[in-house]
């Protein structure tokens, strides 16, 4: 029999509540579930963790989460949802990577005929229309990850890759680019510093303006863009299905194979597949009830269970 030790002492509060929904889902499937409310490691097959460390964080919280998978390749992660801008607090969805945190590197299991009946399912319940590809526009987007932080930034300024993102475009196109920032969790002197990088794109280079989370919609930076481009933030996800190209610049990204190329491409985008996409994208997200119910385990189980 196969053990599972979910540490509780990763997550407080609902997240904790998600943690305990997944071992129980387990459970119904022969697993034994260990439920460890310890700061300490125990021996296990499996190990479920909520988030990872992120960037620059020294909380116990975060070197634990940091510890665990460390000392267990195998473990789960519960992580944020990559259409999350379409959920309801009825519809909430996690994605559940396998052996990484980080989508290029995680195990997320394989597309069968029942994914494609969950893919028409979500697309229902999330009211999702995917558009035609766009062929007229006037900015590109630069939607940015948060700051510094987050263990998905790999530590890289936003300002920073902004500066360089920007430099790069202007090697292959003079369209109009409109710079979005992400909501800053902490704003600290590393991101003051950085932020004197968007203060030189916005005083030396022309046709760039800056908007941030809070002063415009997603829609509204999206409206008349010709693309979006991103470097691991999930955001780009729904410029994506509003079939405006978008260019994902590392390859943590989670959409990162459906991306529209090199930025040299700017003006002749790859379109990708985004049926394909939402397969992928239902195969590695799950409700809590599916957690639960052993929905995802019964498919774990059947397909990566040795």
């Amino acid at each position: 029999m196969k053990k599972l030790v979910v540490y509780q002492k990763t997550a407080v509060g609902y997240k904790r509540e998600l943690l305990n929904s997944f071992g129980k889902g387990a459970q119904k499937h022969g697993v034994n579930v260990e439920f460890w409310d310890k700061d300490t490691l125990t021996n296990s097959d499996y190990a479920l963790v909520f988030a990872y460390r992120s960037t620059g964080m020294g909380t116990p919280v975060h070197l634990f989460r940091e510890k665990v998978y460390t000392n267990n390749p195998n473990s789960f992660f519960i992580d944020s949802n990559v259409l999350k801008y379409y959920e309801t607090p009825e519809t909430r969805m996690f994605r559940l990577p396998f052996k990484s945190i980080h989508p290029h590197e995680a195990d997320f299991l394989d597309i069968d005929e029942d994914t494609k009946k969950k893919t028409d399912r979500i697309k229902k319940e999330y009211k999702i229309e995917v558009k035609d590809w766009r062929t007229k526009g006037d900015h590109i987007l630069l939607s940015l990850n948060r700051g510094i932080g987050g263990f998905s930034s790999f530590g890289k300024p936003c300002y920073e890759w902004a500066k360089e993102t920007v430099l790069e475009l202007r090697k292959h196109t003079d369209r109009n680019i409109l710079i979005r920032s992400h909501v800053h969790a902490k704003i600290n002197d590393d991101l003051i510093e950085d932020r004197k990088n968007l203060d030189w794109i916005l005083k030396n280079v022309k046709g760039v303006r800056h908007t941030a989370l809070g002063q415009s919609d997603m829609n509204d930076d999206l409206k008349n863009a010709w693309a979006t481009i991103v470097y691991t933030t999930t955001s780009g996800a729904v410029s994506l299905l509003k079939g405006i190209p978008t260019f994902t610049l590392h390859p943590a990204c989670f959409f990162y194979k459906f991306g529209s190329g090199d930025l040299s491409n700017i003006e002749n985008p790859n379109l990708p597949n985004r049926d394909e996409f939402l397969n992928y994208y239902s195969n590695a997200h799950w409700s809590q009830k599916e957690m639960e119910d052993g929905t995802f385990w019964e498919k774990f189980k059947r397909q990566r269970y040795e």
